[in-house]
């Protein structure tokens, strides 16, 4: 018996090493080929591609398609999934390999038939953009041709990998309209369900402006509004409150110093992205070099898997940067008569499938129905001129000034752009495309009043060049004069109070570099959050003994988002708590409509606070007369949520920042594979900043990438990356740079000693 146990067991663990084996040689056969000399027809020259130790892609040819073309094979070898999904999502197209789980994603994407719209564009780009999306193409499908073996992600869920096409590239841009102005679409829907509900009252009270503004003119806005009435405020009283889903502050950070604050006589710029998190990341370290209109180029940054060019980076001349500027490109037009609309008949397949459903159109756009009303969509991603490659002629410009005609025309989600010189020239302005209506509206408007304008391109764009303050800082709030927000609008600005410490941070030296710009950019000290501190010191100490050990906390807080302090987690979850509390039967009014408050969150700050400070009865939930024990309740509330949560311990030591916000970076597929799937995952590591400060970090949304760049001094320059730069588990470059990252490490931009090179002739 004990011998037949014993082989039992021999043939068990014989059988989990030889399946290991299997994996492990199949995951293997869908490795690049990193070495070696390839004969391909598609190079006019010579060219390589070579890696160094982080596997920072470095492209060496004698032309740019050539470069083109080899930037998509090396995005093909390392990040063909990634691409996969990015072009399935804005097409609306991921049902077919999801299933149903996929079905609502899809409709609401296939709402903007970006697919469509995507083949109408290709064929009206000027012939060296078609050129170079079509020799893109041909560099990923190289790529896919090489493939020993699917990735391991179309092993798992039998998905079949089809070419790459140059709509596809348009696509991916087009995905990231979804990601940076998504928001601003629900925003104004919100927006026009509370005015038909509560009446403009309750719009202005949400809209006021505050205290934290940080425009580059110091203008301020000075819009306040009165408390509106709140009818029928039993919500509360009904159900547990649950916190409102906070919109983190998407859309980054960047700064810029001028020629006069640095040693060498060069502008200093400043960039992190900050975006949701997830492996592989989003970006890819890449270095371009090829000659061009008798140029020699050396472009170094990073570039968007499934797009060719660098996103963000330098030319050596100028450096640039993005953070997103949230200015109104997005109008709704509530229609009259339905019976007016177009049926469309839609066909998306379901695991092959056919789903079919009917959407609506309008002269407008494409229409949405909200209860029994129906609003037609105008957007700047649905123009003609919402995409295109113009960025890619970054490449050659010498100066601020020559690179000003360049982003007037870029076709991308609008940015507010960010650009630097060797001679230490500074500008700010609005990079990518804004229509030319002239009067953005916030909530949906009816038929006779919809705005023309939206085919025009607007080229008449504010610029900001080298300030009297010799500094210009960005954070997604306004950085427009009150007068130009007038005409362009507010898409979903941030509260400020981050570009507010940023502003300040840069006042507060005369000299910088590249270690002190880091030191900005991971400061994590909570200003915005003192108020909400006080308060609840305030409400707290009228109870000392109970609470001893909260009040302890918040005495040994730190006054920042650090990864010890327990403090800043009960204030932070405090805040979000009250807020929710008072908002409840608001968002339960949108949630009724399918709706959500989530895209109005960050303008509630000002309004929370008139709540607080003039505690009028109607806004508390039915059965309650007192604020301060109404607000000492959401405290407890939130208290035990967290403890619920994260543990329970007399000294709160469970609910330390770090742990309650651990960065957590996942991939998609980590959860869906037994045992080893968590194998797939970056290290998980102790949570340092929060949203409303410079070092922005949630568990899986921050700073996807760290640039700190003098386009003259790049021997200085800093790139970081949370990730790595490979996609494939089994690859050296999977999680390379990652602990760099974790760890506050100055990683270089400029790419190390090559350790793999292909070389490529033409055949």
């Amino acid at each position: 018996m004990l011998k037949w146990i014993k082989w039992l067991f021999i043939a068990v663990i014989a059988i989990v090493l030889i399946a290991g084996a299997t994996v492990y040689v199949t995951l293997s056969q869908s490795l690049p080929v990193l070495d070696g000399q390839k004969q391909l027809r598609e190079i006019s020259h010579p060219a390589s591609l070579s890696r160094d130790a982080l596997g920072q892609a470095v492209i060496t040819a004698a032309n740019q398609l050539d470069a083109v073309f080899l930037l998509g094979y090396a995005h093909g070898q390392d990040r063909l999934f990634q691409m996969d999904l990015q072009r399935r999502v804005a097409a609306g197209e991921l049902s077919e390999w999801l299933g149903e789980v996929a079905l609502n994603v899809d409709k609401n994407n296939r709402f903007h038939q970006f697919r469509r719209r995507a083949e109408r564009i290709l064929p009206t780009l000027p012939d060296w953009q078609q050129q170079a999306l079509a020799q893109y193409a041909k560099g990923v499908n190289q790529a896919i041709s090489e493939l020993g073996a699917k990735p391991f992600e179309y092993l798992l869920t039998g998905f079949d990998i089809k070419p790459w096409t140059e709509v596809d590239s348009l696509l991916v841009v087009y995905s990231m309209y979804l990601d940076l102005q998504g928001n601003t679409l629900s925003r104004d829907l919100a927006l026009t369900e509370l005015a038909k509900h509560y009446g403009q009252p309750m719009v202005d009270f949400i809209l006021q402006s505050s205290q934290y503004q940080a425009a580059l003119d110091g203008s301020r806005q000075q819009f306040r509004a009165d408390i509106p009435p709140l009818p029928g405020n039993d919500a509360t009283a009904k159900h547990t409150v649950e916190v409102l889903p906070f919109v983190p502050e998407v859309g980054s950070n960047n700064w810029i110093v001028s020629g006069d604050l640095t040693d060498g006589g060069g502008a200093l710029l400043a960039n992190d992205m900050h975006l949701g998190f997830r492996v592989p990341i989003i970006w890819y370290r890449t270095q371009l070099n090829y000659a061009r209109n008798e140029y020699d180029v050396n472009i170094t940054g990073v570039s968007l898997p499934g797009v060719p060019g660098i996103i963000v980076g330098t030319n050596g001349h100028v450096a640039w940067g993005f953070t997103n500027a949230y200015i109104d490109t997005a109008d709704w037009v509530e229609i009259s008569d339905p019976g007016s609309l177009t049926e469309v008949e839609e066909t998306i397949l379901v695991k092959g499938e056919a789903h079919r459903y009917t959407r609506l159109e309008s002269q407008w756009g494409p229409v949405k129905q909200i209860g029994d009303r129906y609003y037609a969509l105008q957007w700047v991603a649905h123009q003609p001129y919402s995409v295109n490659l113009n960025l890619m002629l970054m490449d050659t410009q010498l100066s601020v000034l020559d690179a000003i005609p360049v982003v007037r025309k870029l076709g991308i989600p609008v940015q507010n752009f960010v650009m630097g010189d060797t001679r230490g020239n500074i500008a700010w302005m609005p990079g990518g495309a804004v229509p030319g209506r002239q009067e953005p509206k916030d909530i949906a408007v009816p038929e006779s009043q919809a705005a023309g304008g939206w085919d025009i391109d607007e080229m008449d764009l504010p610029v900001v060049m080298n300030p009297d303050t010799k500094r210009i800082w960005t954070g997604n709030s306004r950085v427009m004069s009150t007068e130009d927000a007038t005409r362009f609008g507010d898409g979903g600005y941030a509260l400020g109070a981050r570009a507010q410490q940023i502003r300040d941070r840069l006042f507060d030296y005369q000299q910088f570099d590249e270690g002190r710009f880091y030191q900005i950019q991971l400061d994590n000290e909570a200003r915005f959050l003192q108020p909400w501190h006080a308060l609840l010191r305030q409400l707290l100490n009228r109870n000392s003994g109970y609470f001893a050990n909260d009040i302890a906390a918040l005495e040994n807080w730190g006054n920042c988002a650090c990864a010890d302090s327990v403090g800043y987690t009960l204030v932070k979850h405090f805040r979000q708590q009250v807020i929710s509390a008072a908002f409840n039967s608001v968002s339960d009014t949108l949630t009724a409509k399918d709706l959500s408050l989530r895209p109005l969150s960050r303008y509630l700050e000002p309004a929370i606070w008139q709540l607080i400070r003039k505690q009028p009865p109607g806004w508390l939930p039915e059965g309650q007369s007192d604020w301060q024990a109404f607000m000492l309740a959401q405290y407890e509330e939130a208290k035990a949520s967290l403890e619920k949560q994260y543990g329970k311990s007399e000294d709160l030591s469970t609910l330390r920042w770090g742990k309650v916000n651990t960065l957590a970076i996942t991939h998609p597929f980590a959860n869906q594979i037994p045992l080893v799937g968590k194998y797939l995952n970056m290290p998980e590591v102790e949570g340092f900043g929060d949203t409303y400060m410079p070092s922005v970090q949630q568990r899986a949304f921050g700073a996807s990438e760290r640039l700190f760049v003098r386009p003259g001094k790049l021997e200085s320059a800093v790139l970081t990356l949370p990730g790595g730069q490979s996609g494939h588990p089994l690859s050296p470059f999977y999680r390379a740079g990652f602990m760099d990252y974790a760890e506050q490490r100055l990683t270089p931009l400029l790419p190390g000693d090559a350790i793999h090179t292909l070389s490529f002739t033409p055949q």
